[in-house]
């Protein structure tokens, strides 16, 4: 069965090799550039999960996680990662207090990237 990835990310580049590297694993992957338009995307087609950039134009990764759990309401929830560059502990802690199931430093460590996905996957099969 092939997951569904939804990628929000206002770096084309960054964007691009989130991108590139899931599909090239199997994923089927659709990609946003801003919070608007990925919370529009999620609604329309519900994904198996979410890569989210917390520094977007417009609403924020954080106010989009937000939309993105009103949008489920009573659904099982998909899980949400943050894709941050901002990795110092506090931030950690506060990624995880909001909400987010993980989170993946930048720039990317494809591995890393892989590996919290897959595991995300299988265990939101369970």
């Amino acid at each position: 069965m092939t997951r569904h990835i939804l990628i929000v990310e206002d770096d084309e580049k960054s964007r691009r090799l989130l991108t590139d590297v899931l599909s090239f694993h199997g994923y089927e992957v659709a990609a946003a550039e801003n919070g608007e338009e990925g919370l529009r995307h999620a609604k329309a087609r519900k994904p198996d999960l979410a890569l989210l950039d917390i520094q977007l134009p417009g609403i924020s990764g954080f106010e989009l996680l937000m939309g993105l759990r009103k949008a489920q309401g009573g659904e099982a929830r998909y899980p949400v990662v943050a894709v941050t560059a901002s990795v110092m502990e506090q931030d950690r802690r506060k990624i995880l207090a909001a909400g987010f199931d993980a989170f993946v430093s930048k720039p990317v460590n494809i591995r890393e990237l892989l590996a919290t996905v897959a595991m995300l996957c299988a265990r939101n099969e369970s």
